[in-house]
């Protein structure tokens, strides 16, 4: 009888090793990374970004430079807060004014943020903006494959 229990606990480890879960990434760093918007269409000029510092945050538009400062809940539970948002006043395309019109309406209305992986999600009454984090340095392209 004592058997049994012994013979479904292997079983169960044999399972465990076979089938490893599957683990996500480390999420990047919110602060000291540069997290580009995520954009429908490649922006010609600049593409727009966020970098957190403590407490501050700056970025680009895509056309005018954007400051301002944040609080977020020290628990872990993604609430976040931005406050003082300013930009420059420079005017540029519609496409680019539209992008800027929806980063300062997302950042002035949020309520949340969340880092999975490389990837960043701010959302707010406005709406929701997507990031993902830059690449620290250039692809190295596959080895070429021989015939």
């Amino acid at each position: 009888m004592k058997a049994l229990p012994l013979v479904l606990l292997s079983l169960f480890g044999a399972a465990c090793v076979a089938n490893p879960a599957k683990r996500e990434a480390p999420a990047m760093p919110f602060v000291g990374t540069k997290w580009m918007v995520v954009t429908e269409r490649k922006v010609e000029i600049e593409q727009p970004y966020l970098e957190f510092g403590d407490g501050a945050v700056s970025g680009s538009t895509g056309c005018n430079r954007i400051m301002g400062r944040y609080v977020q809940d020290s628990i872990g539970a993604g609430a976040i807060i931005f406050s003082s948002i300013a930009s420059t006043k420079r005017q540029c395309a519609d496409s680019l004014m539209a992008i800027e019109d929806k980063m300062l309406g997302v950042l002035r209305s949020s309520t949340n943020v969340r880092v999975t992986g490389n990837r960043l999600r701010i959302d707010g009454s406005a709406g929701a903006l997507d990031f993902v984090a830059e690449s620290t340095g250039p692809l190295t392209p596959p080895p070429p494959t021989r015939p």
